[in-house]
């Protein structure tokens, strides 16, 4: 180094802010130049100076705000908040998760929408049987209407529903 340091460099070193090449090149700069040495002296010195004056005019609190302030520590009680977020620590985390999760599920479930109206059985089979008398030629209904005129004799009637029964029973053995 041929310039001598700065007062920047020299607080830096005494801090031990320097990067190791740094530290390295000020030590040996300081171990040839008598300027810069009397010049870190300096620093040290006011440095010294600055801590003992603040050691000496450092004062105590008096003792009873000591005890207020220590008996105020020990009363304290934790806050609502504070309870609150302790009440998340993992191993709470989980199960009040899980109650948490149940209940939104459950409750969405239930309230999501208004029931249904619901459909008696009695309708399906009014329905069935109604399906059942106005298909032509079903096992299970009657003749067709248009069969049970007067036009048409009682035994023509018998077989038109003959026929009718066997080609259902052909078309079911298919």
């Amino acid at each position: 180094m041929t310039q001598h340091l700065t007062n920047e460099t020299l607080q830096d070193y005494i801090h031990s802010d320097l990067s190791p090449q740094e530290d390295a090149q000020v030590y040996t700069h300081l171990e040839q130049c008598a300027d810069c040495r009397a010049e870190y002296d300096a620093e040290n010195t006011i440095g010294e100076s600055l801590r003992a004056y603040a050691a000496e005019t450092e004062r105590e609190l008096p003792a009873t705000l000591k005890a207020a302030i220590w008996s105020e520590i020990r009363s304290a009680r934790p806050s609502f908040w504070s309870r609150f977020t302790a009440s998340f620590r993992p191993a709470m985390a989980l199960p009040v998760a899980a109650v948490i999760a149940a209940g939104v599920y459950f409750g969405v479930t239930n309230m999501g929408s208004p029931a249904s109206p619901s459909i008696e059985a009695a309708y399906y089979l009014q329905d069935h049987a109604a399906m059942n008398d106005t298909t032509p030629f079903s096992d299970r209904g009657g003749a067709p209407a248009n069969l049970e005129s007067a036009s048409v004799s009682a035994t023509d009637q018998q077989s038109v529903a003959i026929e009718a029964t066997t080609y259902t029973a052909d078309a079911s053995n298919r």
